[in-house]
């Protein structure tokens, strides 16, 4: 204790003494007080810093994850382009047979339909 009375202190002596005692006190409460909340600051401080490391973990794997998706989605999507592309090939090839069938119909028609007015002008086979 700096301000410590001495024995045989003047009356002025203890009250400056007594005074410079309740300044330190209040001065140590204080800091007490700052400690106190640069403590709880710092505590806060680890806990937000815990957090967001749990976050940065998630956004990474959330990351990874769309990224492994997005790589699905393009695969299925090159695989169904390839299959588009095969059904239309095939879709073509079934236009022409389908063309081809429809004039074979059609010429099968007439002839029979001429065979049919041929029998009317020249008369019908007999059974």
């Amino acid at each position: 204790m700096a301000n410590a009375p001495k024995n045989g202190s003047t009356a002025a002596e203890l009250l400056a003494a007594w005074r410079g005692a309740g300044r330190d006190a209040i001065g140590a409460r204080a800091a007490a007080k700052v400690a106190e909340l640069a403590l709880e600051t710092a505590t806060s401080a680890e806990q937000a810093a815990a957090e967001v490391e749990t976050a940065a973990r998630a956004a990474l794997v959330a990351a990874d994850s769309a990224r492994s998706l997005a790589a699905k989605a393009r695969t299925s999507a090159t695989e169904t382009a390839l299959a588009a592309g095969a059904l239309l090939e095939q879709a073509g090839g079934d236009k022409v047979r389908a063309n081809y069938d429809v004039e074979v119909a059609d010429q099968a028609e007439k002839a029979a339909a001429e065979a049919f007015h041929r029998g009317e002008s020249e008369g019908f086979a007999r059974d």
